[in-house]
């Protein structure tokens, strides 16, 4: 007997504005962080991840992220580098 057992999800989307690193156009970009509760989910205690603590981790991943440069399609494809 097969038991599939579906945890909660708990997500963020941010969303930032940047310009490209090769040409300098102005990017939108989104992007959905996530995780679930679940019982291998755990904080530095070793209990279980509340929402409340996901949410707060979730934060400081997109925090980091807004600060990442990006590249469009466009300098993707001809090869141009990051700054």
């Amino acid at each position: 007997m097969i038991i599939h057992t579906t945890f909660d999800e708990v997500s963020l989307t941010g969303y930032k504005t940047v310009r490209c690193t090769g040409c300098g156009r102005r990017l939108k970009r989104q992007r959905k962080f996530w995780q679930t509760r679940n019982p291998y989910n755990k904080n530095s205690e070793g209990y279980p991840k509340s929402a409340y603590e996901i949410r707060e981790e979730l934060s400081q991943d997109i925090r980091v992220w807004e600060k990442e440069s990006e590249t469009c399609s466009k300098c993707e494809q001809i090869g141009v580098e990051d700054e």
